[in-house]
């Protein structure tokens, strides 16, 4: 009995010195990380259940992504600021979960299991992420795991209340994120192996399962919901769900069609998914999960292992992860897409920690119960630097960014972004959409009147060259953007010159850029008027200039116009100088600069694209008329050394681009 209770104090104490850890490594994750995109359509989609009780975007879109998430976020900001009740709920949400998988591993299992499971929980770094964004994944991981709970209890104890309350739990996992609906075919299968192989022998198996119909139609109707739900979603932008039978089945056939993919590369899909095992601590428990396995295929054995709780995870576990490489579209196999299912996998690595905690400590409470807790220590180090990397990105700088833009505003300014929904969060609108890349970001728009708008408030989006001149020029433009969306993910190579060309950068905060449309902002031409060739140490070369006006006149600027191609990736960031000389020599004017700033530095230059970039020179006033020398090249900043010209004839690896008249 003194061993018992011993060994009860350890796990216990552990137990909330490992919740208090968790809390506040999440609770560190809501006061330092900013929001990202996501979270602000999550926030704007609760500011509207706020003022209509539906989560209806200004754009008209029902916004049914995270839908039960978003009415409970809705609920808490009525008690404080939008953005911290919505993060408070998906940390609720997290510790409930890591209460749960602490009582369903001591159930399952052993009370050193739980304990296991639980300290897992507490460091793995996509836990505490997500108990700490405004999104719904926190309160998804907690139905699944109420799901998966109560209908094992509900069928091995044959408590039909409880197969209920699991099925109720799964509604609220589906109107939480539709990727629940990717649990149904595993859990559907497991059930029914269960009441297949199950022991009671008092009537026909057939029978058994038979018995369950009602359930069965329930779990149907459940499917039925979450797939007219999201169709009302408009997902990928398809055309308002029809409100008729026939208009129904046809949605929920273009939602099938649209999450559903047939892969016939089931490595991709694999490494679409393994940082979800191999990343720590899930890989500890999965190598621990596979030695619970092994044993729970063995039907006897000196410390035997629970067979059927372990099997009953790992079909879960091994079913859903096949379905997400075999059969989920591409877009949807991401490890975050499994996140929901890491207490199970937490659940079974504990199992066989656990097994061998009974075998090494045979019959001595006490002495489990502290191996067990020295275990939840060292897992808790060994996620703990992964934990720190999470903290310390605290992700780009929004409120910095829109603060600028606030502060400087004036009447007749407009807004242009790559994400509305921060825009609307900040400065109460947006008035144009900057992502013109095709295809990875159409599902972000819809058709309205006949032309392209984000799905969330309805700005018109700006997707063609001519399109972002038109609107640079007319209107007062502020452009705030994320770095990674302006270096590489929103624009193609010509738009993204267009937009820098006719731009002027005016703050840059962490990962953001706030920009401000030129004065008579002018397009750049896309191909050279005057062709050249120079070859600078094999890593980048000069393909011709053009020069506006065409014609100098002193004290006016000219604008230069240079266009570059990487023949290998250049290996640091370099300036670019260019220089109109006097015949005989000496400079009369000159612009050093980094060929667009540090927005699109040359280190990130693709090799083999044309990079378009302009270079202003200020002509003096008392510059005499004229036949002038250009000239251009590159060097570095920090030790002024310039890139070597091959061939060079100046002696200066530099070269002569031709006359410019000044008259």
């Amino acid at each position: 009995m003194r061993q018992q209770s011993t060994a009860t104090f350890l796990i216990y104490l552990t137990l909330a010195l490992l919740l208090a850890v968790a809390l506040w490594l999440r609770w560190q994750f809501i006061a330092a990380v900013q929001l990202y995109p996501d979270e602000f359509v999550t926030l704007l989609a609760i500011d509207r259940i706020g003022q209509t009780g539906l989560p209806l975007m200004p754009s008209g879109l029902f916004y049914e992504h995270g839908l039960l998430y978003s009415y409970l976020a809705a609920l808490a900001a009525q008690f404080g600021s939008l953005r911290e009740a919505a993060r408070l709920v998906s940390l609720l949400c997290g510790a409930a979960t890591f209460l749960l998988i602490f009582r369903v591993g001591r159930g399952w299992f052993s009370p050193a299991a739980g304990l296991l499971a639980a300290a897992g929980l507490a460091i793995a770094p996509a836990a505490i992420e997500w108990s700490g964004r405004a999104r719904m994944y926190a309160l998804l991981q907690l139905l699944v795991l109420l799901s998966l709970w109560l209908a094992y209890a509900g069928i091995t104890h044959k408590k039909r209340g409880q197969v209920w309350l699991a099925l109720l739990a799964y509604l609220g996992a589906t109107l939480a994120h539709f990727g629940a609906v990717a649990l149904a075919p595993p859990l559907l299968l497991a059930v029914v192996a269960l009441l297949w192989l199950g022991d009671d022998s008092s009537s026909p198996r057939l029978r058994r399962l038979l018995a369950y119909w009602p359930e069965a139609v329930a779990l149907a109707l459940i499917l039925a919901t979450a797939f007219v739900i999201k169709r009302a979603g408009q997902p990928k932008g398809i055309d308002e769900l029809q409100a008729t039978a026939a208009g129904t089945l046809t949605g929920i056939g273009q939602v099938l069609q649209i999450y559903s993919d047939l892969s016939f590369n089931p490595l991709a899909g694999w490494q679409a998914i393994a940082p979800f095992y191999l990343s720590l601590p899930a890989l500890i428990f999965a190598l621990f999960g596979l030695l619970a396995l092994g044993l729970a295929a063995k039907k006897s054995g000196r410390w035997p292992i629970p067979r059927g709780p372990v099997l009953f995870l790992g079909f879960i576990l091994a079913a859903t992860t096949l379905e997400m490489i075999l059969f989920v579209s591409p877009d949807r196999r991401d490890d975050k897409y499994l996140f929901m299912l890491l207490p199970a996998l937490l659940l079974l690595g504990a199992a066989g920690l656990g097994w061998l905690l009974e075998r090494s400590t045979p019959r001595r409470e006490a002495a489990t119960a502290a191996v067990a807790v020295i275990l939840a220590v060292l897992i808790v180090a060994a996620g703990w630097p992964a934990a720190q990397r999470l903290l310390a990105n605290t992700g780009d700088d929004y409120d910095a960014a829109f603060a600028f833009v606030r502060q400087h505003w004036q009447p007749g300014d407009t807004i242009f972004t790559g994400t509305p929904a921060a825009a609307m969060y900040y400065l109460g609108r947006n008035d144009f959409y900057g992502v013109q890349r095709r295809g990875g970001y159409d599902y972000r728009l819809l058709t309205v009147a006949g032309r392209p708008v984000d799905r969330w408030l309805a700005s018109p989006a700006v997707r063609t060259e001519a399109d972002l001149h038109r609107v640079l020029a007319e209107d007062h433009v502020w452009l705030v953007l994320e770095r990674w969306g302006l270096q590489r993910e929103y624009y193609d190579l010509p738009f993204q010159q267009q937009l820098l060309a006719q731009t002027e950068p005016v703050f840059e905060a962490q990962g953001m850029f706030v920009l401000r449309a030129k004065p008579n902002p002018q397009p750049i031409a896309p191909e050279p008027q005057q062709p050249a060739t120079a070859n600078f140490a094999d890593q980048i070369e000069l393909l011709g200039y053009t020069v506006e006006p065409g014609q100098g006149a002193p004290g006016q600027p000219l604008r230069i116009t240079l266009y570059w191609r990487a023949l290998a990736p250049p290996p640091a960031d370099y300036t670019v100088f260019v220089h109109l000389r006097q015949p005989g020599g000496g400079n009369v004017a000159q612009a050093d600069h980094r060929p667009l700033g540090n927005i699109f530095p040359t280190s990130l230059w693709p090799v083999g694209e044309t990079i378009r970039e302009t270079s202003e020179l200020a002509l003096p006033p008392e510059l005499q008329p004229g036949d002038y020398e250009l000239w251009a090249g590159l060097y570095r900043l920090n030790t002024l050394e310039r890139l070597p010209v091959q061939a060079d004839s100046s002696g200066e690896n530099a070269v002569r681009l031709g006359q410019i008249a000044v008259r």
